[in-house]
This record gives structure tokens, sequence and C-alpha cells, in this order.
């Protein structure tokens, strides 16, 4: 019977083990307002900012990093390493047209 319960106790721990690795948050997809509040740090805004958010690498010889916001935009994140200030912060709509969140206003981009 102990070695029953032992048993048990055995699976219990196992299962609780392989279920607190389930637990991890999946990282929230940046908001356009999360966005807002990133550009007014403007030259100060780093790679570092955008930690935790999911990304797509789609960099080929340089590192740039695509945050999908929504369906209309998203921000590419570039630059020649990820220890030096990124070369740009472009938030990006879906036809192409950017602007760099440092330095543009991105209510009038949004508008327009």
């Amino acid at each position: 019977m102990k070695s029953k319960r032992n048993l048990i106790m055995l699976l219990l721990f196992a299962l609780t083990i392989i279920l607190s690795g389930c637990n991890d948050k999946k990282a929230a997809i940046l908001s356009m307002d999360e966005i807002r509040d990133l550009a007014q740090q403007g030259e100060a805004l780093s790679w570092k900012d955008f930690e935790g958010y999911p990304f797509e690498d789609v960099g080929s010889g340089l590192y740039i990093r695509k945050y999908e916001i929504n369906e209309n935009y998203h921000v590419l994140v570039g630059g020649g390493s990820v220890d030096a200030a990124p070369l740009y912060i472009n938030l990006v709509k879906r036809n192409g047209e950017k602007i760099d969140i440092r330095y543009d206003d991105i209510d009038h981009f949004i508008l327009n």
C-alpha cells in the first residue's frame, strides 16, 4: 500500500513539473498605444525596449526584427548590431509607407 502511495505522489510531482513549464505567459504583441509610449523616448529608444515582444527575424546581413501590431501595421527595428543603437525603428503600413517613430508623428502618419 505504501509503494502505491509513493507512486501516486511521484506521478503528481512529475505532472506538476511538466505543467509548470506550460504556464509561461506568451509575450504580448505590441499595441499602437505601446508604440506611441515607446516613441516618446526618441533617440534613447533601443533594442532592449522591444525585449519580451515576439518578433520575426527578417534581416539578411543586418539585424532586422519585425514586430506585428495588427493586420495594418508592423514595426521594423534594424541595425548592424543589437549592442548598438538601431539605425531605424520604422512603423510600416501594409502598403509599405513608413516613418521612423523616433522622429515622426505617429498619429499624423496613421490618419493619412
